[in-house]
C-alpha cells in the first residue's frame, strides 16, 4: 500500500512542477506584452517579472495543481490501472488521498502568502509599476502620441527630458458642452493615491499650469488662472498602480471593517472593497482543498488521459471558482449594499461539495 501513495504523488509533482512553468510563464507574457506594447523598455519589464511572479504564482500554482491531478488520475482510468487496483481489493478512494498531501501544501502556502507576504509585495510592487508605465507613456510622447485621449478630450505633451514631461496641455470636454483647457511648462510622474474608495493610479505633477474654463451655452462665462501647482489623476486600466485593500495588512483590513462608517455610497465601496480583500484571503486555502476534491472526484469519475483536455478543464475549474472573488466582487459588488462574502464563498463551497459527493460515489 506504501509504494502506490509515492507512485501516485511522484506523479503528480512532476506533472504539477511541468504545468506551474508553463501556466506561470504564459501569465507573466500575458502582463508583459501590453507594457511593452505601451513602450516600456523590454530591459526594464524583464527585470519587474520577478516581483509579478511571486503573486501571480498564487494564481499557476491553483491551475497546475488541478491540471496534474486530472491528468494523472485521468490516465490511469483510462488505461484500466484504477480497475486493476479496484480488483485486487484497494478503493479509488486511496487514489484521491495519495494527493492529498500536495493539496494541503498548497493550501497553507497560499493561506500564509494572502496574509503574511501579500500586503508587502503589493506595496513594492507599487513603485515598480510606477516606473514601468511612466516609461511607457515618455516613449508614446517621444512617438508623438497623446498619453491619453477619448472623445471627449486630449492629455497630451511636447517632449520627454530624463523624468519630467515638457509642455503638457489638456482639453476636455463637459457633458454641458464647457471646455477646459490647460496648459503646464512642465510636469512629473507621482503617485496619486486618490479617494478611500478609489485604487491608487499614475498622476501628473503640474508645475505653474496656466487654465481655461469655459461653462456650455451660448451665454457661457470664461473663467482664466495659474495654478503654480497641481496633480491629475490619470483614469484607465493602463494607469491603475494598486488597489488600497490589497496592501493592507490582515490586521489593518478587520479593524476598518469593523470601525468603518457605512453611510455614503463612497465609504460603502471602500467597506465593500475591504470585505472583498479580506474574505479572498480566507477564501484562498479553502479554495485549493476544494480544488483537490473536485479535480480528484471528476478524475475518478470521468476522466481521461488527454493532457490538453486536462488542461481546459483546469483552468476552466480554477477561472470559474475565483473570478467571482477576483472580478465581480471588485467591479460590481462594491456597488451592492451587500457583503462581499456573497460573491467569494459560494464557488469554492459548491464545488467542493460537488468534488466530496464525486469522491464518495466513486470510492
Amino acid at each position: 500500500m506504501r509504494v502506490l501513495p509515492r507512485t501516485v504523488l511522484r506523479e503528480v509533482l512532476l506533472l504539477a512542477g511541468f504545468y506551474a512553468a508553463v501556466f506561470l510563464g504564459l501569465i507573466l507574457a500575458g502582463a508583459a506584452a501590453p507594457l511593452i506594447k505601451q513602450g516600456a523598455p523590454l530591459g526594464a519589464v524583464l527585470a519587474f517579472l520577478p516581483q509579478q511572479a511571486v503573486l501571480l504564482g498564487m494564481l499557476a500554482l491553483p491551475l497546475a495543481m488541478v491540471t496534474a491531478f486530472l491528468a494523472c488520475i485521468g490516465r490511469m482510468r483510462e488505461e484500466g490501472e484504477l480497475t486493476a487496483l479496484q480488483a485486487a481489493g484497494v478503493g479509488t478512494w486511496q487514489v484521491a488521498r495519495a494527493t492529498l498531501p500536495l493539496a494541503i501544501g498548497l493550501a497553507v502556502l497560499l493561506g500564509a502568502a494572502a496574509h503574511l507576504w501579500l500586503p508587502r509585495m503589493a506595496a513594492n510592487l507599487m513603485s515598480g509599476r510606477k516606473e514601468l508605465l511612466s516609461q511607457a507613456i515618455a516613449a508614446q510622447v517621444e512617438r508623438r502620441k497623446p498619453i491619453r485621449q477619448d472623445p471627449n478630450g486630449i492629455l497630451a505633451a511636447n517632449a520627454v527630458e530624463e523624468d519630467r514631461l515638457i509642455g503638457v496641455f489638456g482639453v476636455q470636454i463637459g457633458e454641458d458642452g464647457g471646455l477646459a483647457a490647460l496648459f503646464a511648462p512642465t510636469a512629473r510622474w507621482i503617485v496619486d493615491p486618490g479617494a478611500e474608495d478609489e485604487p491608487v493610479v499614475l498622476g501628473l505633477q503640474l508645475d505653474r499650469a496656466f487654465a481655461i474654463m469655459s461653462e456650455g451655452g451660448t451665454a457661457g462665462r470664461v473663467a482664466t488662472a495659474v495654478i503654480p501647482s497641481m496633480s491629475t489623476r490619470l483614469p484607465g486600466d493602463g494607469v491603475k498602480l494598486q488597489d488600497k485593500a490589497d496592501a493592507l495588512s490582515t490586521g489593518e483590513l478587520l479593524t476598518r471593517i469593523r470601525t468603518a462608517p457605512e453611510r455614503t455610497m463612497r465609504e460603502r465601496r471602500a467597506m465593500r472593497n475591504y470585505e472583498r480583500a479580506w474574505h479572498t484571503r480566507l477564501m484562498l486555502p479553502v479554495a485549493v482543498i476544494a480544488f483537490w476534491a473536485f479535480a480528484c472526484g471528476l478524475g475518478l469519475a470521468a476522466g481521461r488521459g488527454n493532457r490538453m483536455l486536462a488542461v481546459c478543464l483546469g483552468v476552466v475549474t480554477v477561472v470559474a471558482t475565483l473570478f467571482p472573488a477576483m472580478i465581480l466582487a471588485k467591479e460590481v459588488g462594491e456597488r451592492l449594499t451587500i457583503d462581499a462574502a456573497v460573491w467569494v464563498w459560494p464557488p469554492p463551497i459548491l464545488l467542493g461539495a460537488l468534488g466530496a459527493w464525486l469522491l464518495w460515489r466513486h470510492r
